[in-house]
């Protein structure tokens, strides 16, 4: 029996859209020391706007938690869509799909036909990845991915998939 878990992405906070945003905020900030002037122009009105407007994106993407994956004895959730149960998945497979010129490595789950299920439109248009991928390239942090799997090869069971 498997309590309620519940795994996050593990986004790096250290990268260019952080850079970008301190020079700006840096560059915002020194004008309206030295230049106080510029304040009253709209262009740098919309200019600390957009920052203000980044940092929050920001602070959305990398500062608050995202679920990734919740997993109990009744099924799994990815995402934001509805949960699978597990007696509906017919197999699972591991591949390679490609997307923006990368490779990335996902763990597929084929349900089984005719399963009542309503997906979301994100599940409806998915491309390679299909309507349920637990992602396993990076994403989440390695000892995630690892229980994750191990979660999911123990409850279906481990039937690979023909597809």
């Amino acid at each position: 029996m498997i309590e309620k878990q519940i795994f996050y992405y593990k986004f790096n906070k250290i990268n260019a859209w952080l850079i970008l945003n301190l020079a700006l905020t840096i560059t915002l900030g020194y004008w309206s020391i030295k230049c106080v002037y510029l304040l009253y122009w709209i262009q740098t009105q919309i200019l600390i706007g957009l920052c203000i407007l980044s940092w929050l994106g920001w602070i959305w993407k990398y500062v608050l938690k995202h679920q990734a994956v919740v997993v109990d004895d009744e099924g799994i959730k990815l995402d934001m869509s509805n949960k699978l149960k597990w007696k509906d998945i017919a197999g699972i497979e591991e591949k390679e799909v490609h997307c923006c010129l990368q490779k990335y490595k996902v763990l597929i789950l084929h349900p089984r036909e005719n399963i009542e299920y309503h997906y979301n439109f994100l599940q409806k248009h998915n491309g390679e990845f299909t309507s349920f991928a637990v992602p396993l390239y990076g994403i989440l942090s390695k000892e995630d991915e690892k229980t994750i799997v191990e979660i999911i090869k123990h409850k279906v069971g481990g039937k690979n998939a023909s597809k």
